[in-house]
């Protein structure tokens, strides 16, 4: 058998075992075994390793020196099924702990438990989360000055403004031990928090950090920055997927060379939470009263979205606060606390203080004002269950199969057909004659929330963009930004309607009647039979995903979610457009039968992980093209003739990922939130470049290169280049973020290959750009949390 040391290496590093449910058992002089937990442990320390007797694992022996049992590599009770959020071996694992009122004591949680309040059953109705609040707040220890801030007056006060608060997630600074054995023994705490740490553990005492959250905590962590300074953190099961909160309180100038350690730790805080996936709020007491923290650590701040750059209302004010007065150095009014958020998904809907005014007396709860902001997606949640189901009305969102419960997946928000059809109608009354047909995804049932609306209008005579913008906007007074679509091989309009981003294509039919256009498409040339193709296509999609059309729809609504999140689902940018990945989950739902939600997600790319792509994916019988999904009616051609061998690659590579993350998914488990994880793109790319030009019309004309510019830098050395399909906005520029591979070229080679593909587009460039440039770019559309 191994020994206790190579036990406890094998634990605290493997990352597929969670240390935090592991326990020691260490031999005592005439007395039973002490169980210690094994990140109370201190390898080398006071205890020697033949003193090791055993180690359980949620209550089970897996190593046991006296019988020789050596089962850690036969267990399955504490091995990880998800991937860790807070990477070991930055974070050291913690063992988050909720009350149990059967025991009436605070014991281990399991992962991604909620509390009692926040545990849901079916049948009921239910608002499920969709605005995530969090509270941070400097409490003010008794550490120093204790005569002069009144701590036994000021604690009742705090219980009673957190309790006011109603927050989901609770971050403390200069917590103590006391302060957490009151927060631990209120009863409004026990019903509906849990604690990310163990209450028996040192991190208050040591740290002053405390992390409290009425979400489910997957998972915990602390790492510890320097003497007294660490960073907590805890990952929560939100509705839309799990965010990583941490909390941290960086130094002060009262420390020796305040200004120099918190640089240091700033650059510590930027090195750990790199390695941190998806969303992440940092939050805390910054010590800093400027923009550095949000700077260095290229992340949001919540206040200044809220309230604009220029808002510098204090949190530390000793102009106003005594407790302020007491504490402060230099009389400077500060905003040093901070909610910092490196996220697409959440907005910061509002941000506010807390304890900015006096209670009895004029006491103040402590030196510092809390912060408190509630943050929300765009599209809301709701859960609509009755006796036979549950139906789900949420704009992005996969679904585990449940004994006895049905899901259906409905997009929030999404056009109906009917309305669809109703908004085609007001535009073909604007063009006299017009016989005007919803396509795309729209069309097919399967669109994403916030997916344009396509259209395609048939039109007889000639056609003439400049008369049909102005017939259109005469008719539509309430359409804006309309305007004419440039580079398109048929003439098109883009215009803004009810909500909806619009794409008009227009056909003109000659002497044919429009209303035979479709039928005869062939007879108007190869364009306009491309144009009018995209009707049929969507009938023959949805014919194909017969008897399945329902399965069909979230199936693809799925995947095209999975594929935007992945960044495979833009064809200007090498991707897949969504009629390819329409046609793939129309051929999967068709073959797969009456297959539950995850099975049929599951079997999809199972299918398409395995595929040969040197196979044609449609009525052909060998392809000639890195990847060929055909069109399903005539003109039949490929719609992937984008995506290159390195594209290819990517896609098999991205479609293997989501199989395996499916197929080893545990009954009960949500794997939405790994397959929608966005890409690490900064370990994939030594070096960036950014395609950029001014706002404006250029911006289409733009996107029409990049294309070009992929072949050219896969030509000069990159053949692993990519384009991030989210734009940015900065610095009075907007374009795109292309990584250069493992093999870049340089700057003057860059500068020479933009000159020559962007030649014509007014101040458009291709330039060498720093990641840390990308990631504080002002436009969250682009990051999606990749970079």
């Amino acid at each position: 058998m191994r020994t206790s040391e190579e036990i406890y290496h094998r634990v605290r590093w493997d990352p597929r075992f969670d240390p935090a449910r592991f326990v020691l058992g260490v031999a005592q002089r005439s007395a039973a075994p002490k169980r210690v937990p094994l990140e109370r442990f201190t390898p080398g320390g006071d205890i020697p390793w033949h003193r090791v007797l055993f180690f359980e694992a949620d209550g089970e022996t897996v190593w046991d020196r006296t019988s020789g049992v050596d089962w850690i590599d036969a267990t399955d009770a504490v091995r990880i099924r998800t991937p860790r959020r807070l990477p070991s071996p930055y974070f050291t694992s913690r063992a988050p702990h909720a009350f149990s009122p059967y025991t009436d004591t605070w014991e281990p949680a399991p992962a991604g438990s909620a509390s009692p309040v926040t545990s849901l059953t079916v049948p009921t109705v239910l608002t499920v989360l969709t605005v995530l609040t969090v509270l941070t707040w400097n409490t003010l220890w008794d550490r120093y000055d204790s005569d002069r801030i009144d701590t036994a007056r000021r604690r009742p006060l705090l219980l009673d403004a957190l309790y006011a608060a109603d927050a989901d997630v609770i971050a403390l600074q200069e917590a103590e031990p006391a302060l957490l054995d009151l927060l631990l023994g209120t009863s409004w705490v026990r019903a509906g928090y849990t604690l990310a740490t163990d209450p028996a553990g040192r991190d208050a005492a040591d740290c002053g950090l405390l992390l409290l959250s009425r979400l489910p905590v997957r998972e915990a962590g602390l790492h510890v920055v320097g003497p007294h300074k660490a960073v907590a953190a805890a990952v929560v099961e939100t509705a839309e997927g799990p965010v990583t909160v941490a909390a941290t309180h960086l130094s002060s100038d009262h420390s020796p060379a305040g200004a120099s350690r918190r640089d240091t730790e700033l650059a510590e805080l930027a090195t750990g939470l790199a390695g941190v996936e998806g969303e992440v709020l940092l939050v805390g007491d910054f010590n800093d009263g400027g923009d550095r923290p949000q700077t260095r650590l290229a992340m949001t701040d919540a206040w200044h979205e809220v309230h604009g750059p220029a808002d510098r209302t204090p949190t530390f004010d000793p102009c106003a606060n005594p407790l302020a007065a007491v504490s402060s150095l230099a009389g400077r009014v500060s905003r040093l606390d901070r909610v910092l958020l490196r996220t697409d998904r959440l907005r910061a809907r509002t941000a506010q203080l807390t304890g900015d005014a006096p209670g009895p007396e004029g006491l103040y709860i402590s030196d510092h004002y809390g912060v408190r902001v509630e943050l929300g997606a765009a599209v809301p949640a709701v859960y609509i269950s009755d006796q036979c189901g549950v139906r789900v009305e949420l704009g992005l969102r996969w679904h585990l199969d449940e004994p006895h419960v049905d899901l259906v997946t409905v997009a929030t928000g999404a056009l109906s057909p009917a309305d669809a059809g109703h908004l085609a109608e007001r535009v073909a009354a604007a063009l006299p004659g017009a016989r005007v047909h919803v396509v795309g995804s729209r069309r097919m049932g399967c669109a994403l929330p916030d997916a344009d609306l396509d259209l395609v209008a048939a039109l007889p005579g000639a056609c003439d963009p400049v008369l049909l913008r102005q017939r259109l906007a005469a008719a539509l007074p309430e359409a804006r930004e309309v305007r004419e679509v440039a580079g398109a091989r048929v003439p098109g309009l883009r215009f803004h309607l009810d909500g909806l981003d619009i794409d008009l294509v227009t056909v003109a039919t000659g002497a044919l009647s429009p209303a035979d256009a479709v039928a005869r498409r062939a007879e108007l040339g190869e364009a306009a039979a491309v144009a009018l193709s995209a009707v049929s296509d969507a009938a023959a999609v949805l014919a194909a995903a017969e008897p399945q059309r329902d399965a069909f729809t979230v199936l693809a609504r799925n995947v095209k979610a999975w594929a935007r999140a992945r960044g495979l689902d833009s064809a200007p940018c090498g991707g897949l457009p969504g009629l390819a990945w329409s046609v793939l989950a129309a051929r999967t739902a068709h073959e797969s039968g009456e297959l539950p939600q995850l099975a049929l997600l599951r079997h999809f790319f199972a299918t398409w992980a395995a595929w040969d792509w040197g196979e044609a994916v449609g009525p052909a019988a060998s392809a000639g093209a890195p990847v060929t999904v055909l069109t399903p009616t005539s003109p039949v051609r490929s719609c992937t003739t984008q995506v290159s061998a390195a594209g290819r690659d990517l896609l098999a590579a991205e479609l293997y990922r989501a199989w395996e993350i499916l197929e080893s998914a545990e009954d009960g488990d949500d794997p939405r939130s790994l397959l929608c994880t966005p890409p690490p793109l900064p370990e994939q790319h030594t070096a960036w470049a950014l395609a950029s030009v001014r706002p404006g019309p250029d911006q289409g004309r733009l996107r029409g290169r990049l294309l070009a510019l992929i072949t050219a830098l896969t030509d000069a050395g990159a053949a692993d280049c990519r384009v991030w399909p989210r734009p940015l906005t900065a610095d009075g520029r907007t374009g795109y973020a292309i990584g250069l591979g493992s093999t870049p070229p340089d700057g003057p080679r860059l500068t020479e290959i933009g000159t020559e593909l962007l030649r014509g587009i007014r101040d458009a460039s291709l330039a060498p750009v720093g990641l840390s440039a990308l990631r504080s770019s002002g436009d969250r559309a682009f990051a999606d949390g990749a970079f």
